[in-house]
């Protein structure tokens, strides 16, 4: 007998229906590191709707604003023989309504996909080089096309589903929001919850704008926790700025800079990337 519980059961709480716009950020371009192995690199703009490359397909979201902003993510994993870089780009309204998510890595594998959203689910477009390897991403053969529709779960819980880059931008926030969010990850629309968990003293070292900071503050401590919105499904692993999982971040309470994220990153059971660098 198949007995299917209640999402209340599950630990999956009433979504807010109405999100507040998202403010730019101090921060136009954060760097974090895990020396000598891990690096990331933030870097977030506004642009015009006209300049975001939104891949055409039925159903596909419209940009409903003037203005949209475009986040640009860098990772650069090396250890011992390993060596990958991932390059992702996402183009959001201000209301966190993502639409497109590009994300190019190289490797002994490249390949450049493309999460195009649309009003009742994600279409996923996967390109590889040929066997030469000379052309651009942007010239590479098309390999597979899939659609991940919304299941009812979705549809009936979600009135706004965003990226999990959009976190980035949620824990700079003057506020940091305490409604639970709908976040598409891979194959699965998770719900993910900012959770206050007190304050931890940590001693902080970056460069601001060129100038050195190094001091020693009660950071606020929040843990990222995604459930599934369908765990039947068994859905790959929740993942952000290369960590899976739970994921522990410290904030300064007067800068609202995140200046610590730990989790769990291939290779590395415990991991901490630390703010290195903040750029106005």
């Amino acid at each position: 007998m198949n007995i299917r519980l209640p999402l209340v059961l599950l630990g999956l709480l009433p979504i807010a229906a109405a999100a507040e716009p998202l403010a730019m950020p101090a921060w136009r371009s954060l760097t974090l590191e895990l020396p000598p192995a891990f690096v990331v690199k933030a870097e977030l703009e506004r642009i015009e709707p006209d300049d975001a490359p939104l891949l055409a397909r039925p159903r596909t979201l419209t940009p409903r604003t003037s203005r949209l902003l475009h986040l640009k993510v860098t990772s650069h994993l090396k250890w011992f023989l390993t060596t990958k870089s991932w390059l992702g780009d996402l183009w959001l309204q201000p209301d966190r309504v993502a639409l497109q998510r590009n994300r190019l890595k190289s490797g002994k594998r490249p390949n450049l996909k493309i999460y195009r959203y649309a009003e009742d689910g994600v279409y996923r477009l996967r390109y590889r080089p040929d066997e030469r390897n000379e052309s651009p991403p942007d010239r590479w053969p098309l390999e597979s096309e899939r659609f991940y529709p919304y299941p009812r779960a979705v549809r009936q819980r979600c009135s706004v589903i965003s990226d999990p880059y959009v976190l980035l931008i949620l824990l700079s926030q003057d506020e940091v929001p305490g409604e639970p969010l709908c976040l598409f990850n891979k194959r699965t629309v998770y719900q993910v919850t900012l959770q206050r968990q007190g304050k931890r003293s940590i001693s902080v070292a970056y460069r601001l704008d060129g100038d050195t900071v190094q001091t020693r503050l009660e950071a606020e401590r929040w843990l990222i926790q995604p459930v599934p919105l369908e765990p039947q499904r068994s859905p790959e692993p929740f993942e952000f700025l290369g960590m899976e999982g739970t994921i522990e971040v410290l904030r300064d309470p007067a800068t609202h800079l995140p200046v610590q994220f730990q989790g769990r990153v291939e290779g590395f059971p415990r991991a901490r990337l630390s703010l290195t660098r903040v750029r106005h």
